[in-house]
């Protein structure tokens, strides 16, 4: 009862500031043009979940015209949005000093996300990123590829069984289903140096647990809005985005891991959990050996993002044969004749790269934001941003602006747009790089994937957060190739 009362009181609160108060902005005091999106994307719309940010990024982004950055009104928080590619470049990169900080989102009561590095802000992102990168380098991951290969070999057995028992000798799979059960294991096996055999028993207590933090429920989309765009709420109620519960299963299971391996066999295994033994060990030669188990979290995060970004590389494969041929040729060039494959391989996927770097169409981040830790003044453009403002770069209006791409909403390989290196890239991106990686190439290896007579084309997804998610449900024809 007083649960409901107090989430009565939180969204009359909350509806009042989002829905009637207007901003206080002070962009014409600076000569910086403000937009109002609210008239093309209501500031309800985004509350309930119905639109995302992005959308109204869109929008100002395309009414600017030749403008190189404006002022957002009516969103809660008034950030700036920058449509000039040499300012972003400053911003994200030449002038990063300025533009350390991310936006806070997680509250005092989630103590421990708020120490991922994504989360840090300021010298202390500095200098625990410096600590971290030192020792999650390229060559560890290249230690974890047997738990790749491992849960990829699990994966494709399943699904030749299946097609085998089929009646015409393929497997009809539920897309999203498919492709997070393979991310779930090779978390587990990678990360956590466990057997959760999510492909072979889909409902066992790992999976379930992983899907409690990975879907993503209306009261939580409800919250996300409140964290961005009241962040003060956010802190006062202390709110929780994460579910908790779910969260510390993997911390416990992380720390009984860690111990039970203190305490046996000095036998090493090949994955992450292994580097936190040898932290503890001073077996490694890294600072910041908590900050290390950290990544956990971060590979957790970054991992279901990947499994997004699976699915919507399987069903664009699926349209286009072509490419899907392509791969598959490509492949052929470097998988072993055990099925396996070998880490310094993947780099020469060039092909692979580019179907990948064309997902620009779905980002699983649409919007990128740094926040300005003190007064910065851009000599060229005249942009002033004080601190503390929110400066956004609309990533997915730009990866389809016809200025940059001929044909942007073609899926097309050629077009290239390679990931660039940014100061405050997740390290977790390169773990979930290889998955990704692994998981197709492995697919376009074993099977000819093609739409079943349920699959609707053109596909389309929906907006959640900050990202574009594919459609729940789908199916895709997997037959076993000779």
């Amino acid at each position: 009862m007083w649960a409901e009362i107090f989430l009565i009181i939180l969204l009359g609160v909350v509806a009042y500031k989002f829905l009637f108060t207007k901003s206080n902005s002070i962009f014409k005091e600076h000569g910086i043009p403000e937009i109002d999106t609210s008239s093309a994307v209501g500031k309800l719309d985004i509350f309930l979940g119905r639109k995302g940010m992005p959308e109204a990024d869109t929008y100002a982004y395309k009414l600017l015209g030749t403008g190189k950055y404006c002022g957002m009104v009516g969103m809660g928080n008034s950030p700036i949005l920058i449509k000039d590619t040499e300012v972003m470049k400053k911003i994200l990169i030449k002038d990063f000093d300025h533009f350390v900080d991310r936006r806070e989102v997680f509250s005092e009561a989630e103590v421990s996300l708020k120490k991922m590095l994504p989360s840090l802000q300021g010298d202390e992102w500095k200098g625990v990123r410096a600590q971290v990168s030192q020792t999650f380098t390229s060559g560890k991951i290249k230690r974890m590829m047997d738990c790749f290969n491992t849960v990829a070999k699990t994966w494709l057995g399943s699904l030749l069984e299946k097609a085998k028992r089929s009646p015409d000798g393929s497997a009809s799979i539920d897309a999203l289903k498919s492709v997070n059960q393979y991310t779930v294991d090779v978390i587990a096996e990678a990360v956590f140096g466990i057997r959760a055999g999510t492909i072979k028993n889909p409902n066992s207590p790992f999976a379930t647990m992983a899907a409690r933090l990975s879907d993503l429920t209306k009261f939580q989309m409800l919250k996300f809005a409140i964290s961005v765009q009241l962040p003060k709420l956010t802190k006062l109620f202390r709110l929780k985005l994460i579910d908790v519960e779910a969260l510390g299963v993997f911390e416990q299971i992380l720390n009984e891991g860690l111990k039970a391996r203190l305490n046996g066999s000095t036998t090493k295994r090949n994955d992450f959990l292994q580097l936190l033994v040898e932290a503890k060990r001073g077996e490694l030669k890294a600072e910041g050996k908590d900050e290390l188990s950290t990544f956990e979290k971060e590979a957790q995060i970054t991992g279901n993002q990947a499994g997004g970004k699976k699915q919507w590389l399987t069903e664009q494969i699926m349209i286009h044969q072509d490419v899907q041929d392509k791969l598959r040729n490509e492949v052929r060039k470097i998988i072993k004749p055990d099925g396996t494959l070998d880490y310094d391989d993947l780099s020469s996927l060039v092909y692979m790269d580019m179907v990948i770097c064309v997902l620009r169409k779905y980002p699983a981040a649409a919007r990128l934001e740094r926040k300005c830790v003190r007064d910065y003044k851009d000599s060229e453009t005249g942009l002033v941003v004080k601190k503390g403002t929110i400066v956004v770069v609309p990533v997915y209006a730009i990866h389809h602006d016809k200025q940059y791409y001929d044909n942007p909403d073609r899926f097309d390989p050629e077009h290239f747009a390679p990931d660039k290196k940014r100061p405050r890239n997740c390290i977790g991106m390169r773990f979930a790089r290889i998955e990704v990686q692994t998981a197709i190439a492995h697919l376009v290896h074993t099977f000819r994937i093609e739409p079943t007579k349920n699959t609707p084309v053109p596909i389309s997804g929906h907006w959640a957060g900050f990202g574009y998610l594919p459609p729940k449900g789908l199916e895709l024809k997997l037959t076993p190739l000779k």
